[in-house]
């Protein structure tokens, strides 16, 4: 039968489906129509070569910053996202209840990459790089939130809070409080921001929900997952019981090879990859999720895994495993072609410490909803 595209002869690897294997992929009408060892490609309207190239559902960011033009710190989406394998982010926070519906209507409705978002508690949202949105906690009003989430409950999956002493002030705990109270009437998880609180960390962990999560999960800023003697706390390994989820969120500042590197000797890791994508890591050291998801690959990690971190697993965090993270038939043909670049390559944390790793995953071409883009730098 005619197909709008095939992709022939790359090296598929689809978490969802337990697949790792040499596969053709068909697609019509920005869907996938078949997944088979071999398709015909004479009346196929588009071929992408893909020999050499892993074939994997497209990328799922589970926190970055695209807010462009309003929030200080965000960076278009395009360019770092769906032209560089990423077909699916959540903006962390960066627009708030009085600014959602201009976040909806003028970067997620208008970006070529799939954008949702989960709303900042603070109606402000992350404005600004000095001012934090929770120094004055008149900003976190649960009616508005709440309102907000129902609003555009299409595009938001959670509650954000950011907890670190420069951005909540002595507010912290209240706008935890505040941000479980609305995300428990909207029926969504919370996602906490740590790294630098006025308080032990168990102190916030303690109050987390089953789908909850804790995103830079291994900072190097203290207080964190880890204790003075390097063990992992107590805290922490109680809300995984009770399935709480940990995700990497790079950024700037915000990951670190030792912390995770410790935590890993006593078996803690990341249930979700996440980039932290904004304009002051997007040149470096952060560039793109599949560079965050190649320092996984150096601590261990198998590329089934890491992938499944950055696909079925995110999906799944926000509800939407039945729409994203898979190459299964029948589903949105949102797919990452990705080279694994042998090494060695440098790799470098947020604290600027460096590792040497034996590859990196590289973009070379993604396709969203059935249409092709490449990077464009």
């Amino acid at each position: 039968m005619p197909y709008d595209m095939v992709i022939q002869g790359g090296s598929v690897v689809d978490p969802s489906q337990g697949l790792s294997k040499e596969l053709d992929l068909a697609i019509t009408d920005g869907r996938i129509v078949a997944v088979e060892e071999y398709l015909p490609t004479a009346d196929a309207k588009n071929v992408i070569d893909a020999a050499g190239l892993l074939v994997v559902p497209g990328l799922v960011d589970l926190h970055v910053h695209v807010f462009s033009g309003v929030a200080e710190l965000a960076i278009d989406a395009d360019p770092s996202c769906v032209e560089r394998g990423t077909t699916t982010v959540v903006d962390a926070g960066s627009a708030g209840s009085n600014t959602i519906d201009t976040f909806v209507r003028h970067t997620a409705d208008e970006s070529a990459t799939r954008i949702l978002a989960f709303l900042n508690i603070s109606g402000m949202g992350q404005l600004d790089l000095e001012i934090g949105e929770l120094e004055d906690l008149r900003w976190a009003r649960v009616d508005r939130a709440v309102d907000a989430g129902r609003r555009h409950a299409e595009v938001l999956v959670g509650i954000k809070v950011r907890l670190s002493a420069e951005i909540a002030g002595p507010n912290a705990v209240a706008g935890l409080d505040r941000s479980i109270e609305a995300a428990e009437q909207l029926g969504l998880p919370v996602m906490i921001h740590i790294g630098n609180t006025d308080q032990e960390l168990g102190a916030f962990l303690d109050k987390l929900r089953t789908g909850d999560i804790v995103t830079h999960a291994f900072t190097g800023r203290p207080p964190g997952i880890l204790d003075v003697g390097g063990k992992v706390i107590e805290e922490a390994i109680d809300a995984r019981a009770r399935g709480v989820l940990f995700d990497v969120g790079h950024g700037a500042g915000s990951f670190s090879f030792a912390i995770a590197e410790q935590a890993a000797e006593h078996g803690f890791f990341p249930d979700t990859i996440s980039s932290d994508l904004h304009r002051l890591n997007v040149e470096g050291p952060v560039f793109d999720l599949a560079t965050t998801l190649s320092k996984y690959l150096f601590l261990g990690h198998s590329l089934e895994e890491v992938i499944a971190m950055a696909t079925t697993r995110p999906a799944a965090a926000i509800g939407w495993e039945d729409r994203l993270g898979t190459l299964g038939v029948g589903s949105e043909a949102d797919i990452a072609l990705l080279r694994m670049e042998e090494g060695p390559v440098t790799l470098v944390d947020a604290l600027g410490e460096e590792r040497t790793g034996r590859v990196m995953l590289r973009p070379e071409a993604t396709v969203r909803a059935g249409i092709v883009f490449r990077p464009s730098s």
